[in-house]
């Protein structure tokens, strides 16, 4: 369920992204709409374990995986210190499933 929250907040950050370079409402429109999706997910894993591994794993993830996919499909920097950051949180997320 984690992850399908990650991935749908993920959609609604691609949605949005896409909707500020083109002003087309659709984008905008889906993206609140997936964002929705990823708290009510989001909400009830909050059922199943803690506040803080819930929300760290879940920023954690989706933090990555969106910098990732702006590098792919926005063509935005992917530096060497964006790296590290990418690994260190890595780290963590692994830390705290530990």
């Amino acid at each position: 369920m984690l992850i399908a929250a990650a991935i749908l907040e993920l959609m609604g950050d691609l949605a949005l992204r896409a909707w500020a370079g083109t002003d087309r409402f659709g984008y905008f429109t889906g993206g609140l709409i997936l964002y929705g999706g990823a708290l009510t997910l989001f909400a009830h894993l909050l059922r199943r374990a803690e506040l803080a591994v819930i929300f760290a794993l879940w920023v954690g993830v989706a933090g990555v995986l969106i910098t990732l996919l702006g590098w792919l499909v926005f063509n935005e920097p992917l530096s060497p210190r964006r790296l590290l950051g990418l690994g260190l949180i890595l780290t963590g997320v692994i830390l705290l499933e530990v």
